[in-house]
């Protein structure tokens, strides 16, 4: 089989670590006779994968970016296929290319899921909400070059067939779960106070967190002089939303109940949770987020958004709220920690649900079975 695996404009967060559990797997799937290239960015840690293997073209800096695509799909890549010519393209970054050839691709954009929700789209913004409806119109328009849409939560599943009347052939390719070793000890920036409680709220900046609620959560817990904190993980330069969230957690003398620490490495983070009582996460939306199941597996408290896609992830291991209200974020926060025997019960449940996750080698080896078959099917013709 020859193979191009398309993995160009995946190059942080979840998207690029799925590329990069993926792609470790490829060598122990492959047979003598299969021929795997793929595509992907720069500097982003795919060089490490660098092997007899597979073949890794480069993405060229000055394609990487979405007003430069247009470019990308019909000069640059093009001729990459004409040199390749492969039986099948595995395309992981959410939108199909236009091209005559078999593909399959990973859908993992969850905004594209929805379209309705105007909670979300008020906390995006403008210019958010104008690349999602553009990657919306590219996304419908290419889906005549799709063979398998694969997606990885069945709430995904459900919300695309409602919102896509003409999907091609949809399959599941559930996340897998990587377990964190303690590679390097964190030391906290501050100091814990004793008989105080400690959740983190572990994430970069996006719109889409909908961090900001955190201040007014931490004002109520401030004026009430509860006995929590929050450690908050964001820095000034990963949006400019962040930079004003941090001067106003500042200006209103909240630093020390919602408590900025900066960025945690990837190698800490196991150290961070053993330091924690609990996870904090207000999102709006999300996919599929390995936060959950790490805070399930480290056995803390996960407080989080009553929205379908926490719900189908955490199940009865979580504690609900209303990510639009602070007032119900500080309640369930406190309900939660004034009843011990059913916080205990969540994280027993929690520690039980991580361990059900398929690993890597699993989830790699069937979508590697699916490609074969496709490839291998000769009654689907090459798209014309």
């Amino acid at each position: 089989m020859k193979l191009l695996i398309n993995a160009f404009n995946l190059a942080s967060a979840g998207g690029l670590n799925v590329a990069l559990n993926f792609l470790k797997n490829i060598p122990y799937l492959k047979s003598d006779a299969d021929h795997i290239h793929v595509i992907v960015p720069q500097a982003c840690g795919y060089e490490a994968l660098e092997s007899d293997s597979f073949k890794i073209h480069y993405l060229p800096k000055a394609l990487n970016h979405w007003m430069t695509r247009p470019l990308m799909d019909h000069v640059w890549y093009p001729k990459v296929l004409n040199e390749i010519k492969p039986e099948i393209i595995f395309t992981m970054g959410n939108f199909p290319s236009p091209v005559p050839y078999k593909q399959v691709v990973l859908l993992h954009l969850p905004h594209l899921a929805y379209p309705e929700d105007k909670a979300l789209w008020k906390q995006v913004g403008p210019e958010i909400i104008f690349k999602i409806k553009l990657r919306d119109w590219v996304f419908r328009r290419r889906l005549t070059h799709v063979d398998i849409l694969l997606v990885q939560t069945h709430t995904m599943l459900k919300r695309l067939l409602q919102v896509y009347p003409q999907l091609p052939s949809i399959q599941l390719f559930p996340n897998a779960y990587t377990l964190l070793n303690s590679q390097s000890t964190y030391e906290l920036p501050v100091k814990k106070q004793p008989n105080l409680t400690y959740l983190m709220c572990l994430s970069r900046y996006y719109p889409h967190k909908n961090l900001e609620i955190l201040v007014e959560v931490a004002r109520l817990m401030k004026a009430r002089q509860m006995p929590y904190r929050i450690f908050i993980t964001i820095e000034a330069w990963q949006h400019p939303k962040a930079k004003r969230l941090l001067e106003t957690i500042a200006q209103a003398s909240l630093a020390d109940f919602l408590i900025p620490i900066g960025n945690v490495p990837a190698d800490c983070v196991a150290s961070l949770y053993h330091q924690v009582d609990g996870l904090i996460l207000p999102t709006l939306l999300e996919s599929f987020t390995a936060t959950y199941v790490d805070a399930m597996h480290f056995g803390v408290s996960i407080f989080t958004s009553q929205r379908d896609f926490a719900e189908e992830i955490c199940g009865e291991s979580a504690h609900y709220f209303d990510p639009l209200s602070a007032q119900s974020i500080v309640d369930t926060i406190h309900a939660g920690y004034s009843n011990e025997t059913n916080r205990q019960h969540k994280i027993s449940a929690g520690r039980l649900r991580s361990t059900t996750l398929p690993d890597w080698p699993e989830v790699s080896r069937t979508c590697w079975e699916l490609l074969v078959s496709l490839a291998e099917n000769k009654e689907i013709n090459v798209k014309q």
